[in-house]
């Protein structure tokens, strides 16, 4: 994902140093020399210049691999680098610009599903305190769209919450935030865009609206099959959900009709079989924009 553009921040330390930005030059310092002498730097959004090693001004052997800058050390072949950290300087075609670690870029419907606890915090250079009570998500969608976000989890009915995506802002309360899809927000094609996720948020769904979308959402013993109406007219039609070899479900096919704008329907249904690991995928009947996002089950 070459092509990702990137937003402004800094790097997190790093298993073999840190880098450190000095106008539009990188400085990697080098603390613990990889075995392979292969030094990644991941989320590099700004193209490379040039590369060259600080102290001596010897040009360095460095490639892009998708966002990430992989610079080759010279073979240490003096005592200076067990005196002082080596240095390599990278300069840059324009501001830095990265990607932030778990961002997370759009499926081939234009639907991103991502899980605030296992993703980043604040954004690279943020404090967490500077959002009390939200923290940040970071999104790329591969073709520019019109997109409503379906927030999943619990809040307070009465609070207010503040939820900002690229350059747009909705002011919305609790009972809003988890009862129905917010926006339309837009989305640029290949840029990374922030999203605010208030606490409370197990789930966020992110789709281009006119698309309906079937999600699996598993509890202890049973999943949910949740249909969400991302677009602008009641939506219609029919959802099965497939189940691997030997696993059995109470229910796997369910109808819906005048599922208004904006709105959620599920059906929850036991699943049983042997012990294991699986992805599930509703088959979704609903027109031209149907949509299903996969989601991993363990039994």
């Amino acid at each position: 994902m070459a092509l990702i553009q990137g937003i402004p921040g800094e790097f997190e330390p790093q298993p073999w140093g840190e880098a450190i930005l000095r106008n539009r030059e990188l400085l990697l310092r080098i603390l613990r020399r990889p075995a392979d002498r292969e030094v990644r730097l991941p989320g590099l959004a700004t193209t490379p210049l040039h590369v060259v090693e600080d102290r001596t001004g010897r040009a360095l052997t460095w490639r892009q691999d998708g966002d990430d800058l992989v610079v080759r050390l010279p073979a240490a072949d003096t005592d200076t680098d067990t005196v002082e950290s080596p240095v390599v300087r990278v300069a840059l075609e324009g501001k830095l610009r990265i990607v932030p670690p778990g961002t997370v870029t759009a499926n081939a419907d234009g639907v991103l599903d991502l899980t605030p606890a296992a993703g980043p915090g604040p954004s690279p250079g943020e404090a967490a305190s500077r959002h009390p009570g939200a923290q940040r998500a970071y999104l790329v969608a591969r073709r520019a769209a019109d997109v409503g976000v379906r927030f999943v989890g619990m809040a307070d009915p009465d609070s207010l919450h503040h939820i900002r995506l690229g350059g747009r802002r909705y002011a919305v309360s609790g009972q809003q935030l988890t009862r129905t899809t917010i926006g339309p927000f837009p989305m640029p094609a290949l840029r990374v865009v922030a999203l605010t996720v208030p606490t409370g948020v197990r789930r966020v769904l992110v789709a281009p609206v006119g698309t309906v979308l079937a999600s699996i959402h598993p509890g202890r013993d049973e999943v949910t099959v949740v249909i969400t109406n991302f677009g602008r007219i009641p939506a219609r039609g029919e959802v099965e959900l497939p189940l691997p070899p030997g696993w059995s479900a109470a229910e796997q096919a369910w109808t819906f009709d005048g599922l208004d704008p904006g709105h959620s329907i599920g059906w929850a249904t036991r699943l049983s079989g042997p012990p294991g690991r699986h992805e599930l995928r509703a088959r979704l009947d609903a027109g031209r924009r149907s949509a299903s996002s996969p989601y991993v089950v363990h039994l």
